[in-house]
């Protein structure tokens, strides 16, 4: 656990002054607010952001609730989202250095807890599941967005290892199935589950994370074959004005304690 917490680290140190670029899918206005109309905010509310990052879906919620906290295992990702808060003029969102795992609140805390593009990275996405439960309310929500894997075993393990070559900290996206009963077996309610296909830039992706020149060349090598019949990867790629795409499927999950 340790040795795969500090590839978390590693990693998103070298991403977190991106994070706020435009045009990115993680940074996409039009997403956030996807996820944000999957729950049920209220003007009252002390919110959780889970494995935050620089805080975007924090960021997106704070505007609706008293006041959010994010939690992220990366000082880089949390003085990065600091920044952001203060230059959006977001007062009520607050940042601390955590993990998910093992968070630093007492049972019941808060009023709703979440988490976006996260689980991905867990050797375990288990325990972070049972801590979000933990420290929500009885009768308040989780909220988990994510990327899922096909049900089709080979596209599954073919997705993720093209994952894992471009993002070392990228252990493996869960099926919709395996995310719904990892929030039951957290002791959670599942109320909703809402996917959406999204559009990715290849080498905007792979820029993001500073992939080395083998293995960008891998992974757009097995794009490319794909698009020319020869191999089935699970990343849907395609061509758009002459830029080299694929399609990731995202899931929100909404669950009551």
């Amino acid at each position: 656990m340790k040795n795969h917490d500090e590839e978390i680290r590693k990693q998103f140190t070298v991403q977190a002054a991106r994070f706020s670029e435009q045009g990115l899918t993680l940074s996409s206005a039009e997403y956030l607010q996807w996820v944000v109309n999957q729950l049920g905010l209220n003007p009252s509310f002390v919110v959780l952001d889970v494995a935050a990052g620089t805080g975007h879906l924090g960021r997106a919620i704070a505007t609706h609730v008293q006041r959010v906290v994010a939690v992220d295992l990366t000082p880089a990702m949390i003085a990065e989202g600091q920044r952001e808060a203060f230059r959006a003029g977001l007062g009520n969102i607050t940042f601390e250095q955590g993990r998910a795992e093992k968070l630093p609140f007492p049972d019941n805390s808060f009023d709703m807890v979440v988490t976006r593009l996260s689980l991905h990275h867990f050797a375990d996405t288990q325990p972070a599941v049972r801590e979000m439960a933990r420290v929500c309310k009885p009768g308040c929500q989780v909220g988990i967005m994510d990327m899922i894997s096909s049900d089709d075993a080979a596209l599954d393990v073919s997705y993720n290892r093209l994952e894992r070559l471009r993002d070392p900290s990228h252990t493996r996206c869960l099926t919709r199935e395996e995310l719904h009963r990892g929030m039951e077996d957290a002791g959670l309610q599942v109320v909703q589950i809402v996917a959406r296909d999204i559009e990715v830039d290849l080498a905007r992706w792979l820029d993001m994370t500073n992939t080395g020149p083998e293995a960008r060349r891998i992974i757009q090598d097995e794009l490319t074959q794909e698009l020319q019949g020869s191999r089935i990867t699970g990343m849907r790629p395609f061509m758009r004005n002459d830029r080299l795409m694929f399609t990731q499927t995202w899931v929100t999950a909404v669950g009551v304690k």
